[in-house]
């Protein structure tokens, strides 16, 4: 790509990332520069780290620009970033663009990790007076009361008079509250929200008023709202199917299906707007009558299961599930039975499986059986007894080496609250070096490893053993002596070409 200046000239999106990775970035930028990419008009970081900063402080003028990282505070970018032609942007919070408040007005595309409900209604609007579309993830509650502007005041002198699509990812207020600020968005069509666990978000009168009176052009409405049971199922059996009367079902075709769990009930639109989902062991479905309910949850491609719920009583399918993870029951734990599992999920899109919650010892005639019904399988997490004792079947280790790619070796789920980084709790990924060297030959064709590791040495050797590795995250107890560890891996790093960082010390 450094040699085709042609291609560079074209790309008009790029994503950089230092997720699950090491210095990604930093080795990018150390190559290229942003000046090489002529066109660029849209630009992604994730997880960035503060050693980017100043490399990143040269970014062309872009129309999209987010930013992804949980790891410390992003102003540092924006108080640098060209913000004129800006009309997408993804931000951590409105403090990431606090010094910038006079360049936020020609924005019309925002996304907010987290945002208090009192930011959204006093300086939502005046910074962004031209949003379309606005993405919260989660929205947090402030240190005051949302009370109803009667007085005129600065909530109706900025509305958002222009936003057309609200997506709420999380929402921890009372309806009144959340009704002060949607009040100030009349030509509002697409609402998307998710709640959990607040029975006064649950009351059809009420949102039907609402939209009624302030809503006019809401066509598209998505929602989940979830609460408690306590002992009140029929009040709140009462309050779901108020969300299927004619206002709903005829007028607006917005249908509802709902749920109870052992502790919570829920009720939401179809299909389920969340792409995740876990399968409680004593959910009860109550699907909706009215329409074709077999693709409910057809959105859905990460999921949780129990074992206990793999029998013919169980009345929900996911049909495009990426990502499983397995549970083990608290009192009977039940053997895999996969004609069960393919009733409930279609196993064909499955890339990656997570073992990790599964307390019970699977078998290797069972997990093979698992292995030859998911031809996409490339990613498993797994502790390591569970993973030593599979690793005495030929036939299994066969599909092992071919399939997977992607390997988290994990500690054993314990419920207990021990440190796993202090010495004793300290539980190594391989016991000697006999395992270790049977790895290497088994998962040969490994390209990104996850794992607990009791010696440096032993980290050399999977990085001498593994030609295929392109990415390892290893976990050590506290050294003994660590500038030892650190000239050694600094010699190797130069030797074998790899980069490599340490992060929390505990010598």
């Amino acid at each position: 790509m450094k040699l085709n200046l042609e291609i560079q000239k074209q790309i008009y999106s790029l994503k950089l990332s230092n997720e699950d990775t090491c210095g990604q970035i930093d080795a990018f930028l150390s190559i290229f520069s942003f000046n090489e990419f002529s066109s660029l008009q849209s630009l992604t970081l994730s997880e960035i780290e503060k050693e980017n900063i100043e490399k990143l402080k040269i970014i062309l003028p872009l129309t999209s620009f987010h930013m992804i990282c949980d790891k410390f505070q992003d102003n540092e970018i924006f108080d640098v970033l060209p913000m004129f032609n800006l009309r997408t942007l993804s931000i951590s919070s409105l403090h990431s663009i606090e010094k910038r408040i006079n360049d936020t007005s020609n924005i019309t595309n925002l996304t907010i990790h987290h945002c208090s409900l009192e930011h959204l209604l006093y300086h939502m609007f005046k910074y962004f007076p031209m949003l379309k579309y606005l993405n919260v993830k989660y929205i947090t509650r402030g240190n005051h009361p949302i009370k109803s502007d009667d007085d005129g005041s600065i909530i109706n002198t900025y509305n958002g008079i222009h936003l057309k699509q609200l997506i709420i990812g999380l929402l921890v207020h009372d309806f009144d509250e959340f009704e002060v600020f949607i009040k100030q968005i009349p030509n509002l069509k697409i609402l998307t929200i998710h709640t959990e666990c607040d029975i006064n978000m649950i009351n059809a009168c009420q949102w039907e008023n609402l939209i009624q009176s302030s809503l006019p052009y809401l066509n598209i409405f998505k929602f989940t709202f979830g609460c408690y049971r306590n002992d009140n199922d029929e009040i709140i059996l009462k309050m779901f199917k108020h969300f299927q009367d004619d206002f709903w079902c005829k007028q607006h075709q917005w249908y509802t299906e709902y749920s109870f769990e052992k502790y919570k009930a829920f009720i939401y639109t179809i299909p389920y707007l969340k792409t995740g989902y876990k399968l409680e062991m004593d959910s009860q479905r109550f699907p909706n009558k009215l329409i074709n309910h077999s693709n409910t949850f057809d959105k859905v491609t990460y999921l949780g299961l129990y074992d206990a719920n793999l029998t013919d009583k169980c009345h929900y399918h996911f049909s495009n599930i990426e990502s499983l993870i397995l549970f083990t029951s608290y009192l009977v734990q039940y053997e895999i039975d996969i004609s069960y599992l393919k009733m409930i999920v279609s196993l064909s899109h499955i890339k990656h499986l997570d073992m990790s919650m599964y307390e019970r010892i699977i078998l290797s005639r069972e997990f093979l059986k698992i292995l030859k019904e998911l031809p996409k399988l490339s990613s498993i997490k797994i502790n390591s007894i569970s993973l030593n004792l599979l690793l005495y079947n030929d036939e299994l280790c066969e599909y092992l080496n071919k399939m997977i790619t992607k390997l988290n070796i994990c500690q054993e789920f314990t419920w207990s609250f021990n440190i796993p980084y202090i010495l004793e709790n300290f539980k190594p990924s391989f016991n000697n070096s006999k395992e270790l060297k049977n790895f290497c030959k088994i998962f040969s064709n490994i390209e990104h490893l996850e794992c607990y590791i009791m010696k440096p040495n032993d980290v050399l050797f999977l990085l001498n053993h593994l030609s295929k590795l392109s990415t390892m995250k290893v976990y050590l107890p506290p050294l003994d002596n660590y500038d030892y560890f650190l000239t050694l891996f600094k010699q190797e790093s130069s030797r074998l070409n790899f980069i490599f960082r340490v992060k929390g010390i505990n010598v």
